[in-house]
């Protein structure tokens, strides 16, 4: 975390971070990204903003970076959950035009662009299908709250958070997908609703492109929905087609967008 003082007083703050390596438990310092450049309004505002980012872009080389990013992600964003971006890290929103343009004025190019997606749970029905139907009898849906956190990562960005994993079970009990979804307070309490973050969705390799992952989804909205959650939001990867029709199909609409930067 840097900040930048004049005359004793703050002006604006950076901060800048590594992600895990592929197992989840261990500090992949090879990738590192600046998660957010802030400067309230002040006559060198450009400049500060500039400066920051260049220390923070020295401090991830020092540690061996070889990509630089800019903006959060679930994979290199440690921090901000439920703070900047509402249900996950979105890179920077187009809602934050200032710190986008940081970023870009400093040689930054779009690398991803991730939908911001929500749906009003108030009287939500699982779509009915003979598909649906046929998964409906061969599986079983579990919900564990606070369930035991699988890596390292999931434990260092989660912890303190209200978590609750949907898990999909087959033949002898078999994990088949799971669904993972948190209470997003203080958040929640500031726009007056209660609202779910869906954090992701995972399907097993061998069970994907079966319609486990719709009807998962869609189980998911449907026990929210009964225990009085009011809207759910999820961050999607533009780039992923099949997921973007999932969402659009079950009712999410996007109402924002975010940028992650890479500087090559």
């Amino acid at each position: 975390l840097i900040v930048a003082r004049e005359d004793g007083r703050l002006v604006g703050f950076a901060h800048a971070g590594f992600g895990p390596d592929a197992t989840g438990n261990v500090l992949d310092p090879s990738t590192g990204t600046t998660m957010l450049v802030v400067v309230p309004a002040h006559e060198k505002q450009s400049e500060i903003e500039d400066g920051l980012l260049g220390r923070c872009e020295a401090y991830l080389r020092e540690r061996g970076a070889t990509m630089i990013l800019g903006g959060c992600t679930p994979e290199v964003g440690g921090f901000y959950l439920g703070l900047y971006g509402g249900s996950n890290m979105p890179g920077i929103l187009d809602s934050s035009p200032r710190m986008r343009a940081t970023f870009e004025r400093n040689g930054y190019a779009a690398a991803t662009r991730i939908a911001v997606l929500r749906r009003p749970l108030a009287g939500f029905r699982p779509p009915v299908n003979r598909l649906q139907i046929a998964i409906r009898r061969a599986t079983t849906l579990r919900v564990i709250d606070e369930p035991h956190r699988r890596t390292w990562w999931e434990a260092a960005t989660t912890t303190g958070v209200a978590l609750r994993r949907y898990e999909l079970l087959g033949e002898a009990d078999a994990l088949l997908g799971s669904t993972s979804v948190w209470d997003m307070q203080p958040l929640a309490t500031s726009w007056g609703l209660v609202i779910a973050g869906l954090l992701r969705v995972e399907i097993e390799g061998t069970r994907r492109r079966q319609g486990l992952a719709s009807y998962l989804v869609a189980e998911t909205l449907h026990d929210l929905a009964e225990e009085g959650v009011s809207l759910i939001e999820a961050h999607v990867d533009e780039s992923n087609a099949p997921a973007l029709s999932l969402f659009e199909k079950l009712g999410f609409r996007a109402t924002d967008h975010g940028t992650v930067f890479r500087r090559d």
